[in-house]
Order: C-alpha cells, then sequence, then structure tokens
C-alpha cells in the first residue's frame, strides 16, 4: 500500500481530490462489524488520512446494511475533517460516496458485496462506477473502494 505524505494530503484537502487521494493512499486505522439482524449484517469502518508516522487530519468512514436475502443495500463512504479521535460533521468537498448496493455473495463469513456509485458525477478520473465490497469476518478484514483503488480495514 503506498503512503501519503502530508504535501500529497493538503493536496487532497485542497482540491477535494478522490484521485489524489487515491494515489498517495490512506490506511484506515479501525473497522468494526456492528451487529446481525437475522439476515442483515451492519459494518462500519473507520480510518486516519494520511497514514502512520504522520498526524491524521481527516478520516474516512465506511459504513453500510445490506439483507443478505435480497442482495440490496446501501453502503457510504465519506471523508471529513479531524482524526479518528475526534471527527468533525465537516465532510471534505467531492470525498463522499453512496454505493447502491445489487448483489451479495456470502459464504463461511464472507461477504461479496457488489454495487454501483450512486451519483456518476461525483466520479473523479479513474474511479469505477461499479464497485465491490468485501467484510471477511474469518480474516477480520473489510476491503472498501478508496478513490480508483481499494483499502483493506482491520476489524476491531
Amino acid at each position: 500500500m503506498n503512503k501519503m505524505d502530508r504535501k500529497t494530503f493538503m493536496k487532497v484537502a485542497g482540491a477535494g481530490s478522490v484521485a489524489a487521494a487515491a494515489a498517495g493512499g490512506g490506511a484506515p486505522l479501525v473497522a468494526q462489524l456492528l451487529r446481525k439482524d437475522g439476515d442483515t449484517p451492519h459494518f462500519s469502518a473507520m480510518g486516519g488520512l494520511p497514514q502512520k508516522k504522520l498526524p491524521s487530519y481527516a478520516t474516512h468512514f465506511v459504513e453500510g446494511r445490506v439483507d443478505l436475502r435480497t442482495g440490496l443495500g446501501t453502503v457510504t463512504s465519506r471523508i471529513v475533517a479531524g482524526h479518528p479521535g475526534d471527527a468533525s460533521m465537516i465532510g471534505l468537498p467531492g470525498l463522499s460516496r453512496v454505493y447502491r448496493i445489487t448483489s451479495v455473495d456470502g459464504r463461511g463469513g464472507q461477504y461479496k458485496l457488489a454495487g454501483v456509485v450512486e451519483d456518476r458525477s461525483t466520479l473523479h478520473r479513474g474511479e469505477n462506477a461499479a464497485v465491490e465490497i468485501v467484510v471477511d469476518r474469518n480474516k477480520g478484514t473489510v476491503k472498501a473502494p478508496l478513490g480508483a483503488r481499494s483499502v483493506s480495514l482491520p476489524i476491531a
């Protein structure tokens, strides 16, 4: 995984460019599988940007709820100002995404969620409208899109 330095991060924050965030990287710090109500797992992930060794100036949130019987659900991804311990409610422009989940393949504690970006006008160069999010309880990870690439989050 590529690391994001301070200069790259400031470009992202100033320009609101997901493409720059994807090029520099940013490792989420915490992920948590909240609960499973019958056939509807809920999950939430949170991580700091930029990576370790530099102070985190933003927090990346990924949250979702999916019905395993119908294969439908919604996942949101947003980046807000402030480090993970004290994130604000101020979203960085152009960095929020809503994914409409259209199918789920769940086997042995792993859920592969396939979906599309709701508002394709928000996509930046290199981003794909089709997404795949993997919640793997066995490995303790959540793999989710961040710009034009995916990041892996540990489940707390």
